[in-house]
């Protein structure tokens, strides 16, 4: 049994869930993994488009989304050293369920050791209904948000110490929507022609 748990334990993989709209995916994005995976070696990166949410509704079509997504992970894989793959359960929506619910599955599912890639202001907005004490998250710093010492000595919790800059998808949407070509220097290129052949956000 002892040999059988220590080669569990090596065999394990650590894994970096990266849930959230990417509507449109960004260098800011880019970046946040790129920090992530220099502090942990992760085994895995694993991103994963929002689909049903309790807190907004997203206007892009989820195929847009899915396809957007697939480049985006196509672009990462040249930027980071673990496999990338796009996670597509919560975007296709299959079962009407929300995104939090297939993420507690997918959690369920699997025998790795999950670390879920977050913001800080979206951590301390979905702290109170973390699932249970194991929850693992990598935190990415921004300005304007502080962690109680509380948080801060929670083993659970990795605070990236570098930040990844002030790019967001609604400030792109906006220049798309101004006309402001601009924005094509703030996501990959695929990304941005995608965008533009598709019409997205005018």
């Amino acid at each position: 049994m002892r040999r059988f748990f220590w080669y569990y334990l090596d065999t394990m993989k650590k894994i970096l869930l990266y849930p959230g709209t990417f509507n449109p995916p960004h260098f800011g994005h880019v970046s946040a993994v790129k920090v992530a995976a220099n502090t942990i070696d992760f085994g895995e990166v694993w991103i994963m488009p929002s689909g049903k949410r309790v807190d907004r509704v997203i206007p892009t079509s989820s195929e847009d989304r899915k396809n957007m997504g697939n480049l985006f992970v196509e672009y990462l894989r040249t930027e980071v050293h673990p496999p990338v793959k796009l996670v597509t359960s919560a975007v296709d929506n299959i079962d009407g369920k929300y995104t939090h619910e297939h993420m507690v599955e997918l959690k369920a599912q699997s025998e790795d050791e999950i670390f879920q890639l977050v913001g800080i202001d979206g951590f301390l907005s979905i702290k109170e209904r973390v699932l249970g004490p194991n929850e693992k998250f990598i935190i990415i710093k921004r300005s304007g948000y502080e962690f109680s010492e509380k948080l801060l000595s929670n083993s659970n919790l990795v605070m990236l110490e570098k930040g990844v800059g002030g790019i967001s998808s609604t400030k792109i949407r906006e220049m798309v929507q101004n006309r402001d070509e601009g924005y094509k220097k703030l996501v990959p290129e695929k990304i941005a022609v995608y965008i533009e052949e598709k019409g997205l956000y005018v």
